[in-house]
Parts: C-alpha cells; structure tokens; sequence
C-alpha cells in the first residue's frame, strides 16, 4: 500500500491517504496512538470496539474495511471519500438555511439511528467528523473511540475526557457510560452551529469546556432562536 498523510486528529492519531493495489482503491488509514506497554485486555477491547463498528453498514456512515496491530501501532482502514467537512462547509460558507441545515443532520441521525441500533455510541461526533461528499450526501466518519452501548467509561480516566469537550454531552462529561444520548446531544449541537453558522462554546481551555459541559445549562443565542420557524426552534430547544 502506497500512503501520503493528508490530516491528523489530535496528537494521538494521523490518517493517510493510502492506495490498495490488491483491490484498486483509495482507502484511508488512521494510525491511532501506539500501544507501548498496554497489555492484552486493552488490545482485546480495542479490537472487539474496531469489530463493531466495521458491522456497520448504511449509506450515511463511512465503513471500516478492516482493523488491526501492525508490532505496537493499531490501525484503521477506512473507505476513502472524497468531500468536504462540515468544518469546512462553515469556514467557507458560514450558517446554512434551514433547508440546508435539516438535510445534513437528517442524513447524521440516520446514521446514528443504524449505529445505536447496532450497540455502536460515536462519542465524538462534531462537524469535523461529518463529510458531505460530491452528491450532497452527509456521512459520518470515524468512530475510532466509539464504545460499545453501556461500556463503563468512567473506570478509566483517560476515557472519561474522550471526545471533544465543545461538543460532548454532559453525561460524557462527567464521565458517565457510553449511551446515544450523548450523540444526540452533539447532534442538537451541530445543528444549532450549522444554523448560527459558528461554534456555540468557543472555549480554547479544554477542561473549562468540559466544566461547563458538566455543570452549566447551555444558553442558546437568543438571535438564532428568533430566526427559526416555531417547529425547528423547538426541535433546536429540545
């Protein structure tokens, strides 16, 4: 397989643009954070968490062609797409209409209807992790940290923070185990930003954001709501 890398995520992972010459297709690989030291339950969990979402097959979920541990270093393959983020979308364009707003999180929930039906929590879901590809079609990719449905998270320190604190529910917050609450919680985040057209909590200290997250009500733009229709004002509320 020849690769170039072409993004990263956080300073745990990277992902690469790869070509499989066996099945003639660009892929791409996201190599997770090495596993010195860990021992084998943890790369049993890992893999058992990898097997579950690569289960997953709808139209609006990037697939997971395979999953493994090259010496220390986990592995991801994923179907490559070519598109463009939702980050993206709003650093170039701004706030979207209504109309354009409710397609793409239309085609996010179906997404996350078919994993929580599988048992499968993305826990990291924000406008980065959305592609709209060339059709218009919204898909959500890497669920590299998912957790199978009722995983106790908060036994492990290092994963009661997994996630990115300006979109993680409070109950991620606090550490809580995994459930689809929480990505419907970041769903109702993303489509309010995809409507305001910025982040709703902009906050650069991570753990301030996860404080908040954990503790503090979240106050909606009064500007935002008093632009929206009395039926999506209340979808937005909820």
């Amino acid at each position: 397989v020849t690769a170039c890398w072409f993004a990263s995520f956080w300073t745990a992972a990277s992902v690469w643009l790869a070509f499989d010459p066996r099945l003639e297709r660009e892929v791409a690989i996201k190599l997770m954070k090495p596993l010195r030291g860990a021992d084998a339950s943890a790369l049993t969990q890992w893999l058992q968490e990898a097997r579950s979402v690569s289960r997953l097959n709808h139209p609006n979920i990037v697939p997971v062609f395979e999953a493994d541990v090259q010496g220390e270093q986990p592995y991801l393959v994923f179907e490559y797409v070519a598109g463009t983020t939702l980050t993206q979308l709003l650093a170039t364009q701004g706030a979207q209409s209504a109309v354009r707003a409710v397609a793409v999180m239309t085609d996010v929930v179906s997404a996350l209807v078919a994993a929580h039906a599988g048992g499968v929590v993305h826990r990291d879901l924000k406008p980065s992790n959305v592609l709209v590809d060339a059709t218009g079609r919204a898909r959500v990719m890497d669920f590299g940290i998912a957790q199978r449905m009722g995983a106790q998270g908060a036994a492990d320190p290092q994963r009661t923070e997994s996630g990115t604190p300006a979109y993680m529910a409070p109950e991620a917050a606090r550490g809580a185990p995994a459930s689809p609450v929480m990505d419907v919680y970041s769903a109702g985040l993303m489509l309010t930003e995809l409507l305001w057209g910025k982040p709703l909590q902009p906050e650069r200290d991570a753990y301030q954001a996860i404080y908040r997250a954990a503790f503090e009500p979240l106050a909606l733009p009064a500007a935002l709501l008093e632009g929206l229709d009395d039926t999506l004002r209340a979808v937005v509320l909820r």
